[in-house]
């Protein structure tokens, strides 16, 4: 690989590594050094921070040399604006004054208050599953339930654009494991029909809709195997939880397949705007996931604050269903201007748009330049995603304005056209 200043810090690091450069200090000298390259460059947008926290709009404080700029955010995943409704703000102030902060321990020493006795059976009886267990976080609920679910004798068979926490969680559970191609229905029947004589059972794991491409599994056709192969599905709901089914179920709900998935996981910190995760499961899995699953045995629950909150954004998505019309209204709304420009959105459905840019260094020169125009978000590149299917993503919230998205893309435009990604130019919003 050919280093330039715009080397993305892993790729650098993999190179050093491949080298025989494995001392922690020699290593940490040479990444630090390329970091500073990328920093005094402004190249380096990962290290930018908001001034007053996450919303749609906020003064993003840079350390890198370019000025504080005041931006428009696109890498949220509040995707209701509901961290800043009042109603949950105001219940949260109240939760803080009767149960104070900290919850002091894990669930099972004592940890657990009413609050969060109330946010498994809101989940529970929305969901429709047996039971629902909480975790501190998604990520430790990805964690602890797929290193502590297989058996000894259990396959594991994850889409290859899984989250980072469930490949953990896979690797975690020390089972023999194996990839089928993104969203391929059919490379994963034939994982099924190679292995489905050698082992005790099968786990088949999948997001609902993935971060990094936004685009939706075909949940559907995968549940249809079932009708041939035993095995058991788990899905992941982080990016649908809160924004698809009724009253955000989500989106095993929305195609009326919960029955059929055997683990709906998900995260509260998106759609519902605090911190935890959770597991929809039948309640035969309780006891197991109490003993073997140590994200939730030894970790103290989440605040009585982050429950509250919790409690509250489910009661507003239930009490206002026009939240989740207006993040899929403002979802269709910007994507049909982009794919009008000729930008490159992949097989993106859901409110993440990822907009392509293969070039790294074209892709961190345009970020900077969107962020000099008071644009904000973050650019994603290898080994995070493929090699030269770099990208930056746009993620909708509810409560982006009309004139937010039309700027955002109109500086696109310009910057598309300058970079040579797009040739046709701006249709006029109606």
């Amino acid at each position: 690989m050919k280093i330039q200043v715009s080397t993305p810090i892993m790729s650098y690091m993999k190179l050093l590594e491949s080298q025989g450069i494995t001392d922690i200090e020699e290593l940490s000298n040479k990444l630090y050094e390329h970091y500073q390259q990328q920093v005094n460059l402004g190249l380096y947008s990962n290290g930018r921070y908001t001034e007053s926290g996450s919303g749609v709009k906020a003064t993003v404080i840079s350390t890198h040399g370019d000025k504080n700029e005041e931006c428009i955010l696109w890498c949220m995943n509040h995707y209701l604006g509901l961290n800043r409704n009042q109603n949950v703000i105001d219940k949260v102030c109240q939760a803080v004054q009767k149960y104070g902060t900290g919850s002091g321990t894990s669930a099972l020493s004592g940890g657990m208050s009413t609050l969060h006795k109330q946010v498994e059976q809101k989940l529970q009886k929305l969901i429709g599953k047996e039971s629902v267990l909480l975790f501190p976080t998604g990520f430790t609920t990805n964690i602890g339930c797929l290193s502590a679910l297989p058996g000894k004798k259990d396959l594991l068979i994850f889409d290859r654009e899984c989250h980072a926490s469930i490949i953990d969680g896979v690797k975690l559970s020390g089972r023999k494991w194996v990839t089928f191609k993104h969203n391929n229905v059919a490379d994963l029947e034939q994982k099924l029909n190679k292995y489905k004589n050698e082992y005790e059972n099968i786990f088949v794991i999948v997001e609902s809709a993935y971060s990094m491409s936004g685009d939706l599994a075909p949940l559907l056709e995968i549940v249809q195997l079932k009708q041939k192969y035993k095995f058991l599905i788990y899905v992941d709901e982080a990016h649908t939880f809160g924004i698809y089914g009724k009253n955000g179920a989500g989106y095993c709900s929305h195609l009326g397949i919960v029955e059929e998935v055997d683990f709906i996981a998900a995260t509260l910190s998106k759609a519902t705007a605090s911190i935890g995760g959770f597991v929809a499961i039948k309640s035969k899995y309780i006891p197991l996931l109490h003993w073997r699953a140590s994200t939730y045995t030894f970790q103290a629950c989440l605040t009585p604050a982050d429950a509250a909150a919790i409690l509250a954004s489910l009661e507003e998505i239930e009490a206002n269903p026009q939240l989740i019309e207006s993040l899929h209204e403002n979802n269709h709304y910007m994507r049909n201007r982009l794919q009008d420009l000729g930008f490159d959105l992949g097989t993106s459905v859901s409110p993440i748009i990822p907009i392509f840019i293969p070039d790294t260094d074209t892709l961190l020169a345009f970020n900077k330049e969107l962020y000099a125009r008071g644009i904000f978000s973050v650019s994603i590149f290898y080994p995070v995603v493929k090699p030269h299917e770099g990208r930056i993503r746009f993620i909708l919230s509810a409560v982006h304005t009309k004139e937010q998205i039309d700027i955002t893309v109109n500086a696109l435009h310009e910057l598309g056209l300058k970079y040579s990604l797009i040739s046709r130019q701006l249709i006029t919003a109606a």
